[in-house]
């Protein structure tokens, strides 16, 4: 790879400037963090981005804005950004998010690292969803964490639609909850427990606030991930929330529990072969190896058991397509059931 040729003439004097204007701010908003808060979360919610734009973004990759293509603007987020993880400085700021909703972010974990810092989160994944759900259905969000794809999933379907998001952590489920609360969502339903392939208690695992998201029933996929609390949650079955519930129907369901995507299936057998939903996995090896499965057995169950083609996102396009035999998997799956496929393929270009 050819590196670029540094900035000469007025190139390197207007590159040197941004350079030192940065660094004043950046000093700047570090002092009003610790010394003035209140003017501090002020001034770092003026350096939000805004709202996103819904739309594909080929090969994203986590806070890819920042790490990759390292935009001053995001320099400038990203500093206040470790400053509030070095010093531990609790900093929330609400964020504009797709559809016109918003949500809440605390600076110095890994979600705001993505929505403030870089400004995006799995954009592809959204881009496709949006293209799929239509108003009035009944959409499942397993491992909802803070519910970004619970707010976006209930705005999209309106009010003649229903959201179960189901989110073991208490911390977690409080963020939720607000998010849910501050966009005025009557057409959702928390529910507290974990999901599972059998009916029962487990101890989860709630990770450090750095990475939040990585909550487990089993280890921790990652070592620098901590664990700084556990709860006794209760753990129940997909098929049995939606007979409780009453829901007559099931369209879509997205799971993302760190590993135990596989034990969410087995206990949706009825569901999925009953409604026949559109599903949204995460399909993590290292995640689904801590858990004593992996991904060549989740592939299997949805293939073998519960007849659905997989579709991966593409690298390329950011869009759906069928995965080909041998292929790798991308981060996060699309699992149609075989006799949709073609329409949901449509739907999605």
């Amino acid at each position: 790879m050819m590196l670029a040729d540094p900035p000469r003439g007025l190139a390197k004097v207007w590159s040197d400037y941004r350079w030192k204007v940065g660094n004043y701010l950046d000093r700047l908003g570090c002092w009003l963090l610790v010394n003035a808060p209140t003017a501090g979360k002020l001034y770092a919610g003026l350096w939000s981005r805004g709202r996103p734009r819904l739309e594909r973004y080929p090969g994203w990759t986590f806070a890819a804005e920042y790490f990759i293509e390292r935009r001053w603007t995001a320099l400038r987020r990203a500093a206040l950004w470790d400053f509030a993880l070095e010093q531990k400085l609790r900093v929330p700021l609400s964020i504009p998010w797709y559809a016109g909703t918003t949500v809440d972010v605390t600076l110095g974990n890994d979600q705001s690292l993505c929505l403030y810092v870089s400004g995006s989160f799995e954009p592809n994944e959204f881009a496709f969803i949006d293209r799929v759900l239509t108003p009035g259905m009944t959409v499942i969000d397993v491992g909802a964490n803070d519910g970004l794809y619970t707010v976006f999933a209930a705005r999209r379907i309106g009010p003649s639609g229903r959201v179960l998001a189901a989110e073991p952590s208490s911390r977690e489920r409080a963020n939720l909850t607000r998010n849910i609360e501050r966009n005025r969502l009557s057409n959702v339903v928390v529910w507290p427990s974990a999901l599972g392939a059998a009916a029962g208690q487990a101890s989860l695992k709630i990770a450090h606030g750095l990475h939040a998201g990585h909550n487990t029933l089993g280890t921790f996929a990652y070592d620098d991930v901590l664990a700084v609390d556990s709860e006794l949650v209760t753990v129940e079955t997909l098929d049995d929330v939606v007979q409780r519930c009453g829901f007559p129907r099931i369209d879509f369901i997205k799971i993302d529990v760190e590993g135990a995507e596989v034990g969410v299936l087995q206990g949706a057998r009825q569901v999925l072969m009953s409604s026949r939903p559109l599903l949204l996995l995460e399909a993590n090896e290292p995640a689904l190896q801590a858990q004593g499965t992996s991904v060549q057995e989740l592939l299997a169950l949805l293939r073998s058991d519960f007849r659905y083609d997989i579709l991966v996102f593409s690298a390329h396009t950011g869009g759906v397509e069928i995965m080909k035999e041998g292929a790798a998997v991308s981060p996060n799956i699309v699992a149609v059931p075989s006799e949709r496929t073609q329409d949901i393929l449509a739907k999605a270009a």
